[in-house]
């Protein structure tokens, strides 16, 4: 049968393109579903992971594991520590790794930095050296690029710097590094010292935040090796983690301790393995029940049921290896060209990257080949069931009328209603789980239901638009007259855009959901406090004024900042207080729920102590609110923050908060904060805010997305190769009734508009539906997924859905142009002829 099986791939190759297509579609959406996961965790990698993305390993400080015990004493991670972890035997090399504030002062002007500590030796940290050299003593120091293109400070120049322990010396530029892509410390000028010299400039803050570290031969040893110890040293509270481990962590702190990347990027991977499914056992019961007569015809002529199967599975198998292998390459073309497009167009997303592994190739291959061989023996068993003399007969599809239809509606109506239960369950508990458990039951349930909905949706519409047209009414007649047909015609097309719909309204709903939680953890974007400057309301919201009309900034308003006294269970304590207006504040601030009332307090940064309902503050009794934002300042109203007794009048200064323009980029952003600092005549370290935060955060939201966008594009794909696929086979099957037509006096101009039209009905009530599922699948699903993150931001795209509807009714015309052709060419009494 193996002669039999090649000769019938030879025979019929321009029937197995089709199949060939659907399965390298299939796979290579698979394929570049796998790619996003490893690339995604690559790309938070470089940005999130930038100071420790070189390192085998990661110890840091980890609150989860200190017990609880106010006596407790945590663990500093130093110098002394580092060493330590140097003399290991397993360990080839550690740093660590920390930032200190401090202050930088050129000929021309002073700026806000971050020192750290780095060595000649190290590219563990992060550190990439573009020019120079690394700083060998106390007095020498590097630079990063962007900041130090800003400053005009170059290669060998000296300049002023202050560290935390407030000594200021001079200190020579020796080498210019990379800026980092981490969202935390992009926004920030990067100096980095020597080791020995950033302990005595960072003083009391001397303390490391994580120590990266270099394995000599085997990392598990090494990670082994720092488990001893820190057993030893009792260093209990202090964790060791792989550098992709660190990241997943990180990302998990990002939303609130979960880690949902995990989740979403494996539940996208299942979707992507359902869909794959789906298309090519569509696309091959398609191809199997039009070769039910030739199969029956050879059981006729002798041949048993296991050869013909056997010989039905090797050409499922020679197809499977060769699409499958020809989808992957296509994946991971397209993910590359995606990438390297993505770095021409936005340079300042060069972190992004594509990243492969043996498993995301070899997984896509064997599912492409397994899907391919099932695909073919489901129809072939089904076929080889029947009597050769029964199966000689026309092909009785199953329909409301017979008992496989029958049944196939009460195993989708229970699919359906079950799936749907589940996934509003999933949605309303937070639940992503059981949310995808209910997608993945109720969307088959719906194609199994489609034969009752889509032909009826198909001749209502096509009756609506017809009107006199001959090729029109015959088209809507079409969907009624062979409704099995038609439904699998849409049902490729309805998978791909339920996909392509339900990625765009998650993904949109995800970013808008993130920003406004990043909203809520960075509430104001530019802060300008006048520190130096004695309180003048007037000088200041007249500064506030001129402020506004630089481009860049949205909105402005005043604060007064004071200290007061908050009386509390232990005694009396200072609390920073802020001064606002709350009708100008409500303009500038992005998350309306911390705008004061008089008489009200909003305190920030409280931990896990619990706060009374009133708090007595300045010798005035005040309303607590508490929020999780990050503000140094507990917010009042001006008029509170005057009724209060403030502890030091004179240390009172005035400021101006700052709205920027949403769509800056890293680079306007710090420009903006140069111009308000000469616009203020103030130094630059002065501006400071969580807007460079926001941009960084979006943007590596917006690569995600980017990266996620290759995947649209082969759903795409998917839904156009479906759609050809099946009305070619189509045209195949009708060539007897279509050539009767032709005899009966139908123009080849009205049958290619027939099939044309066909198409578009059949396309656009297909796109119609996969809109509308997808809508309410990505819905919630992103509700699913970040709830428990924070407050849900729900968008839709429309213009994008929009677009969608337009590319699947085109391209349904588009799939219509060969086969009806093909159709039109053939001469009525030569397809009358075809058996």
């Amino acid at each position: 049968m193996l002669h039999v099986a090649l000769a019938n791939i030879k025979t019929y190759a321009r029937r197995y393109i089709a199949v060939i297509l659907a399965v390298a579609i299939g796979t290579a959406f698979l394929a570049a579903t796998l790619a996003v996961n490893t690339s995604t965790r690559a790309t938070l990698k470089n940005s999130l992971g930038d100071t420790y993305k070189n390192a085998d390993l990661v110890a840091f400080q980890d609150w989860e594991l200190a017990p609880d015990d106010p006596d407790f004493k945590y663990t500093e991670l130093g110098l002394k520590q580092v060493q330590q972890i140097r003399e290991l035997p397993e360990v080839s090399t550690a740093y660590g790794t920390a930032f200190v504030s401090g202050e930088l002062r050129t000929a021309d002007d002073g700026y806000g930095v971050m020192l750290q500590p780095v060595s000649a030796e190290q590219n563990l940290g992060g550190m990439e050296l573009l020019e120079g050299r690394a700083p060998l003593n106390s007095n020498e120091i590097i630079l990063d690029d962007e900041h130090a293109q800003k400053m005009l400070v170059s290669v060998g120049d000296t300049v002023g710097l202050t560290g935390a322990d407030s000594a200021t010396r001079d200190v020579k530029v020796v080498g210019i590094q990379r800026t980092s892509t981490d969202p935390m410390l992009s926004g920030y000028a990067l100096v980095g010292m020597q080791e020995s010299a950033w302990e005595k400039s960072a003083g009391e803050s001397a303390q490391f935040q994580n120590i990266v570290i270099d394995a000599r031969d085997s990392v598990p040893a090494a990670q082994q090796a720092l488990a001893a110890y820190l057993a030893e040293h009792r260093m209990i509270d202090v964790s060791v983690m792989t550098a992709d481990e660190k990241v997943i962590n990180d990302v998990a702190m990002l939303t609130d301790g979960t880690d949902q990347l995990t989740i979403v990027l494996l539940v996208f991977a299942l979707v992507a393995l359902v869909v794959t499914g789906l298309v090519v056992v569509n696309t091959f019961n398609v191809v199997i029940a039009q070769r039910t007569r030739e199969l029956a015809l050879l059981r006729t002529l002798g041949a048993k049921r296991q050869q013909i199967r056997s010989s039905v599975l090797i050409e499922a198998l020679v197809i499977g290896v060769v699409a499958s292998l020809l989808g992957v390459a296509l994946a991971v073309a397209l993910m590359a060209g995606l990438i390297k497009l993505l770095h021409v167009m936005v340079p300042s997303l060069s972190y992004a990257t594509l990243a492969l592994d043996a498993k995301g190739l070899v997984i896509p291959v064997v599912v492409g080949i397994a899907m391919t061989v099932i695909a073919a023996s489901l129809p072939a068993r089904r076929a080889m069931k029947l009597a050769p003399l029964a199966a000689l007969r026309p092909f009785d599809a199953a329909s409301v009328k017979n008992r496989a239809g029958k049944l196939r509606i009460v195993i989708g109506i229970l699919l359906a209603l079950a799936g749907a239960g589940l996934l509003a369950w999933g949605a309303i508990d937070g639940s992503l789980p059981i949310a995808f458990l209910g997608g993945l039951l109720s969307f088959p349930g719906i194609l199994m239901l489609a034969s009752l909905f889509v032909p009826a949706s198909v001749f209502g519409i096509g009756k609506l638009v017809a009107g006199r047209s001959v090729a029109g009414k015959l088209a809507a007649l079409n969907a009624v007259r062979n409704p099995g047909r038609t439904t699998a015609t849409a049902t490729a097309l309805l998978i791909g855009v339920t996909l392509v719909s339900m990625i765009m309204v998650g993904g949109q709903t995800a970013k808008a959901s993130l920003n406004t939680s990043l909203a809520g953890e960075f509430p104001v974007d530019l802060t300008l406090s006048l520190y130096e400057r004695q309180v003048d309301d007037a000088k200041t919201q007249e500064l506030a004024r001129e402020l506004a009309s630089l481009d860049g900034i949205e909105e402005t308003s005043t604060f007064v900042a004071g200290t007061a006294e908050i009386k509390g269970r232990e005694g009396e304590a200072p609390v920073q207080l802020m001064g606002v207006d709350p009708q100008g504040f409500s303009k500038t601030v992005l998350d309306q729920s911390i705008v004061p009332a008089d008489g009200q307090i909003i305190r920030f940064n409280t931990g896990t102590e619990e706060q009374p309902k009133k708090l007595t503050v300045g010798g005035r009794e005040l309303d607590v609110k508490v929020s999780s934002a990050a503000l140094y300042q507990d917010l009042v109203t001006k008029d509170t923050l005057e009724s209060l007794k403030l502890a030091d009048s004179e240390n009172e200064y005035g400021g101006v908060l700052i709205k920027a323009a949403p769509d800056l980029s890293n680079a306007d952003i710090t420009a903006l904060v140069e111009q308000i600092a000469d616009v203020a005549n103030v130094e630059s370290y002065m501006v400071s805010g969580g807007v460079v935060q926001n941009a960084m955060f979006s943007q590596v939201i917006d690569v995600l997305l980017a990266i996620v966008s290759a995947l649209l594009a082969v759903a795409v794909l998917i839904a156009l190769i479906g759609v050809a696929n099946t009305l070619s086979l189509s045209v195949l099957e009708r060539t007897r009734e279509n050539s009767l037509l032709r005899a009966l006096g139908l123009k080849k101009k009205q049958l290619r508009a027939m099939l044309a039209q066909e198409a578009v009905l059949i396309g656009g009530v297909a796109a119609l539906l996969g809109l509308v599922l997808g809508v309410v699948y990505g819905l919630l699903g992103a509700h699913a997924t970040l709830s428990a993150i924070g407050e849900m931001s729900y968008e839709i795209p429309w213009l994008q859905l929009g677009l969608v509807l337009v590319v699947s009714i085109v391209a349904a015309l588009l799939a219509s142009v060969t086969p009806g052709r093909r159709a039109a060419k053939l001469s009525p009494v030569q397809g009358l002829a075809t058996e």
